[in-house]
C-alpha cells in the first residue's frame, strides 16, 4: 500500500512540476493586439451578492489560502484535497464583498 502511494506521489509530483516550470517558461507578456475580445469580455463578472462588476481572479489560481488548504488537504489524505479541488476548481472571488463561486459571466453587448 504504501509503494502504490509513494508512486502515485513520485508521478503526480514530477507531472505537477513540469506543468509549473512550463508555465514559468512561457509566461512572457503578450501584445495587446493577440487578445481577442471574446476572450476579455468572458473575464468581465457580476457578483450576486454585492453587485459589483468587473474582472474578477480565479480563487485557487491567483490567491494563497485556497493553494495551502489544498495542500493540506493533500497531505492529510488524498480524497480531502480531491475534494475542495471539485468544489472550488474555477469559482472566481469578488474583490468588492470577497464572496466566492457567487457570480456569473456577464455579456458584453458592445462591438
Amino acid at each position: 500500500m504504501e509503494i502504490v502511494i509513494l508512486l502515485f506521489v513520485l508521478v503526480g509530483g514530477s507531472i505537477a512540476f513540469s506543468a509549473w516550470k512550463k508555465s514559468k517558461l512561457t509566461d512572457t507578456p503578450q501584445s495587446a493586439d493577440s487578445h481577442s475580445d471574446s476572450v476579455a469580455a468572458s473575464s468581465i463578472r457580476k457578483c450576486l451578492t454585492c453587485g459589483y462588476q468587473g474582472e474578477m481572479k480565479t480563487w485557487i489560481a491567483n490567491f494563497t489560502a485556497p493553494k495551502v488548504i489544498l495542500v493540506a488537504g493533500f497531505l492529510l489524505g488524498y480524497l480531502p484535497g480531491i475534494v475542495f479541488l471539485a468544489f472550488y476548481w474555477g469559482k472566481c472571488k469578488c474583490p468588492g464583498c470577497g464572496a466566492i463561486g457567487k457570480n456569473k459571466a456577464v455579456k458584453d453587448i458592445s462591438i
